[in-house]
Formats: C-alpha cells, sequence, structure tokens
C-alpha cells in the first residue's frame, strides 16, 4: 500500500516518484500546498476507496501520516 500511495502523490503533484519520501510533509514541495493537499487525498480516497474521516483531514500532511491513516482504513 505504501508504494501506491506514494505513487498517486508523485503523479498527483507532478513530481518524480523519487522525490516522494516517507517525511516529506505538505509545503517541502510548492506543488504541495493546501490545494495541492487536498487534491492528493481526494484523488486517494477515489482510488483506493477509502474515506478519511473529517476530524483527521488537517492531520494528514505528510507521505507517513497519510499512508497510515491508508493502512489503518484498510485493515
Amino acid at each position: 500500500m505504501d508504494t501506491q500511495v506514494k505513487e498517486i502523490i508523485a503523479r498527483v503533484l507532478n513530481v518524480d516518484p523519487g522525490v516522494i519520501t516517507d517525511t516529506l510533509c505538505s509545503g517541502d514541495i510548492p506543488q504541495w500546498d493546501s490545494v495541492g493537499n487536498l487534491a492528493v487525498l481526494s484523488t486517494i480516497e477515489q482510488e483506493l476507496e477509502v474515506e478519511f474521516p473529517l476530524e483527521d483531514l488537517f492531520d494528514l500532511t505528510s507521505v507517513r501520516s497519510i499512508i497510515d491513516e491508508v493502512n489503518k482504513l484498510t485493515k
């Protein structure tokens, strides 16, 4: 699942997949601003058929936090 999430993030933000590391956070690259974050989360929800709880959306601002949440939701 980690690889899928990273691939989606790279595609949505239109960056090389090698840029997407576990420690990358929104704001670390210009494409990952608040609008970019919403696009990332929305695409992950659609493609991986998960729904992020509204109360968690503001905490999902790093690759690792998104992966952890997806893993939690798919178990």
